[in-house]
Formats: C-alpha cells, sequence, structure tokens
C-alpha cells in the first residue's frame, strides 16, 4: 500500500468515526469507465477514494461531495457533459465537477485539470454557477484547497473537522 492509499485509508475510518456511511468496495472499473470520459485522469488521492470505496453525498470542508454509489453516480452523469447542465461547459473548459459548496450554493466545485501540478495533484476550485448560466462562461472565484490531499489531512489533523452527513431516510 502506497502512502497516498494509506491517506485514504484513514481517511475512510475518520469518516466512518463522524457516521459516514462510507463503505469498501472495489469500484476499479466503474473508475475506469469515468476516467474514459473526462480529458484527463482525476487526482491519484481522488482515484483512490472512488476505486475503493462507495459512498452518499456528505459534507467536508465546506464541500458537500456527491455520492458516489453502485446503483448511480452523479460523477459519471456530469463526465458525460450532459446538454444544459453545467457540465456541458465545465468539462471541454478543464474543470471536473465533484461537488458544490456545503452552504447550498449552487457553484460548481471543480479539480482544476488546466493547471500543471505534481503527480496530477489538481487544485480545487469553486466556480460561479452564474456565470455559465448568464454569460456561457467559465469564472473561477476561488481556490479552496491546493490539492485533495490537502483537503484529506486537513481533516485528519482537525479536533473537529468539518464532516456532516445527514441520512436521508432519517
Amino acid at each position: 500500500m502506497n502512502a497516498t492509499e494509506k491517506l485514504i485509508e484513514t481517511f475512510a475510518s475518520k469518516l466512518r468515526f463522524l457516521e459516514v456511511p462510507i463503505r469498501s468496495e472495489d469500484n476499479k472499473a466503474r473508475l475506469e469507465l469515468l476516467e474514459a470520459k473526462l480529458p484527463r485522469r482525476l487526482p491519484p488521492s481522488f482515484a483512490s477514494l472512488l476505486s475503493q470505496y462507495s459512498f452518499p453525498s456528505f459534507d467536508v470542508a465546506g464541500i458537500s461531495l456527491f455520492g458516489w454509489e453502485s446503483d448511480s453516480s452523479v460523477y459519471i452523469e456530469e463526465a458525460s457533459a450532459p446538454k444544459g447542465s453545467l457540465s456541458e461547459l465545465l468539462i471541454p473548459a478543464g474543470y471536473v465537477q465533484i461537488g458544490q459548496p456545503d452552504t447550498g450554493s449552487f457553484d460548481a466545485i471543480c479539480f482544476d485539470l488546466n493547471k500543471k501540478c505534481q503527480n496530477r495533484e489538481y487544485r480545487i476550485v469553486q466556480v460561479d454557477h452564474e456565470a455559465i448560466l448568464c454569460n456561457w462562461r467559465v469564472r473561477v472565484s476561488g481556490e479552496l484547497w491546493p490539492s485533495f490531499i490537502k483537503l484529506v489531512e486537513g481533516v485528519l489533523a482537525s479536533a473537529q473537522p468539518r464532516v456532516f452527513y445527514e441520512d436521508p431516510n432519517g
């Protein structure tokens, strides 16, 4: 097990402790299907999470991450860049949406595949959804994390990490 896989395993354990129903599952084939639709492969840290675990949508460090469940996946739908979606413009512009702000905003939280970076650990940015809907252009409103690894390390280092899951059935 390499350092990134160990970090993601520790992250998954922390999420379970915080009552996020994340479960081990072999998702390598689904991950390959997702990455085949993208202009570049996902960061190794995020790919490690998706290849080894399934989970519902949950909030972490200011982001409402899309769920990655075996019966359906918003990630695969978004990677297909359906007509009328934010991803119709985001994907060709080099942004892969992984969620939304946990504030309820409709902005897109994305990996920015455009910037050169070490080991494909792309920065996580917020993209203004109104600029896409009103002006048909991608406008990054800010960087949230320099990488998914930094987000995970921040959660693991925090005594009170910003993680929240609400059971839709409870």
